[in-house]
């Protein structure tokens, strides 16, 4: 039979006698006493000859902290008054079935502990090591020295895994407005127990987990499976800011990983833009992911960022731009408008670049491009075992190109307004709702201003108190000077509402009045 051991990381083995004359026997007990069959204990094999105690264990290395060689350590109590080892060693049958013998014991440096070095192959494979040791100590006592026999009765199971790794995470872009779907991506690799050598950790179960900022629980997100380079990545919508992390769970084969980083999610008030584009060049493929939303510019002008996110195992270069191009002509251009930003790199897979907009400017549609000098990533290079070693093949040009990865939309703001001659009324009454309409227009002779809206038409929505939704009444049009006035029943209390809903070049824009009946 074959005595499984906890599958914790650092190991002790109980090892007992066997009789090799009548005057020999082995007893269960507490560690260091005599024992006795009424108290067994699991703390330690205790065995006897004539008058002499001995309780034996061997300890063990974590099972993730083995490199070229296992070594155990043999310690005892006794009831002599000191020990020496006369002869003995520790062996290992490897999960492949290879007989594995170890050096003699040796002094630890410790009293009553000795040590043995059980060196491994260059081929050595995580897994179970089936371990026994074979040792004979002497033992002086007042009436002389006696040799006490020691040996595990069965060779015990021991799990030695490889130190595995997530020595690089990262997501794509770091920082992304709401709504905006990232990557997340990371780098793995498995120490080999022979050699200390790191190579891919391929075929890895990865689990990936998001922690929101604020109260809200952590979720597990996607469970994943690493590529032949040690590889893997997720698509996600965040939903908020916080932080992901990327586990890869304790197996019989190696050691449990973690590792954590942070991302942001921007609030945002204007519809979602984003798109993809990638190229592949000798075989390699990178690609890069555009994130931004839509710009309503007042008097004032407004900056839009535009974030850039590495696709797959791929980095963004250090030259590269993302362009604006509008599709139509106004005012002071005729020919329409473009800009154009150098891109700014701020870690690993991650870029963004930031337009200004104002309201002379071209409104309508914007074509966003992209050119950026890629690297894409081949197996990485584990011999320095650090964070940067997780990118360091990351060295193959893409240049990836296209005019038009995405659209932004550019609106000129307006301001709707509306009053109630009477907020609180006894009962059912009529009333007069009036406001007006202001939109920020182009004017002769260049600039902007904000101005009356004429002939405008205005929609009015009730809404009542409670969870009813609001209920459509009329549309009015706004006269020459951009005003309007109509009157309404109203009966019961709730909200007017005044919509004016916007043209392609023209934000929308509303405002309400609140009404007490009774």
């Amino acid at each position: 039979m074959r005595m499984p051991l906890s599958m914790a990381l650092g190991a002790t083995l109980m090892v007992t006698g066997v009789a090799a004359t009548p005057s020999v026997a082995a007893e269960v007990g507490p560690a260091g006493s005599a024992g006795s069959a009424s108290s067994p204990g699991p703390a330690a094999m205790t065995m006897r000859v004539d008058d002499v105690v001995v309780t034996a264990k061997i300890s063990l290395p974590p099972g993730s902290a083995v490199e070229g060689s296992i070594v155990g350590t043999l310690s005892i109590t006794h009831n002599g008054t000191s020990a020496a080892m006369r002869s003995g060693r520790m062996t290992m049958v490897d999960p492949e079935g290879r007989d594995l013998v170890g050096a003699q014991f040796v002094a630890s440096g410790t009293a009553d502990a000795w040590t043995s070095n059980v060196p491994l192959s260059a081929d050595a494979a995580s897994g179970i090591y089936q371990v026994s040791v074979v040792a004979e100590v002497a033992i002086t006592t007042d009436d002389g020295v006696v040799n006490v026999p020691i040996r595990t009765s069965n060779p015990v199971s021991v799990p030695f895994r490889a130190q595995r790794n997530i020595p690089m995470i990262w997501t794509s872009p770091s920082s992304a407005p709401a709504g905006s779907t990232i990557s997340v991506s990371g780098a793995a690799n498995m120490k080999n127990l022979g050699t200390g050598d790191y190579s891919p950790a391929t075929a890895q179960e990865v689990k990936v987990y998001f922690d929101p900022a604020g109260d809200a629980p952590e979720t597990l997100r996607a469970t994943l499976t690493t590529d032949a380079r040690g590889y893997f990545t997720t698509r996600q919508k965040a939903g908020a800011s916080g932080k992901w992390r990327a586990e890869m769970p304790m197996t019989d084969a190696g050691a449990r990983a973690v590792w954590t980083i942070t991302s942001a999610e921007r609030e945002r008030n204007t519809s979602l833009r984003q798109g993809s584009v990638s190229a592949t060049q000798n075989g390699f493929t990178a690609g890069d992911h555009l994130m931004t939303h839509d710009v309503v510019v007042g008097l004032a002008p407004v900056q839009r960022r535009v974030d850039v996110g590495s696709l797959g195992f791929s980095i963004g270069g250090k030259s590269g731009w993302v362009s604006a191009d509008s599709r139509r002509g106004e005012g002071s251009f005729p020919d329409g408008f473009r800009v154009q930003k150098e891109l700014v790199h701020s870690g690993v897979g991650t870029s963004h670049v930031t337009f200004t907009f104002n309201p002379t400017l071209p409104a309508g549609i914007y074509d966003l491009g992209i050119r950026d000098a890629m690297k894409a990533c081949s197996a990485p290079d584990w011999d320095e075992n650090d964070a940067a070693s997780g990118a360091s093949n990351c060295t193959h040009d893409v240049l990836v190109q296209d005019s038009t990865v995405a659209t932004i939309v550019v609106k000129r703001a307006s301001t709707t307004t509306v009053a109630a001659s009477a907020t609180s009324l006894p009962g059912s009454q009529t009333i007069t709702l009036s406001g007006g309409v202001r939109k920020v227009q182009l004017v002769s002779g260049g600039g902007a201003q904000d101005k009356p809206a004429p002939n405008t038409d205005v929609k009015l929505y009730f809404d009542p108190a409670g969870s009813a939704a609001p209920v459509y009444k009329k549309t009015v049009t706004t006269g020459t000077n951009g005003t309007y006035s109509t009157r309404v029943v109203t009966s019961t209390s709730g909200r007017w509402i005044a919509k004016y809903a916007g043209t392609s070049l023209q934000a929308s824009s509303q405002a309400a009045v609140s009404i007490t009946v009774g």
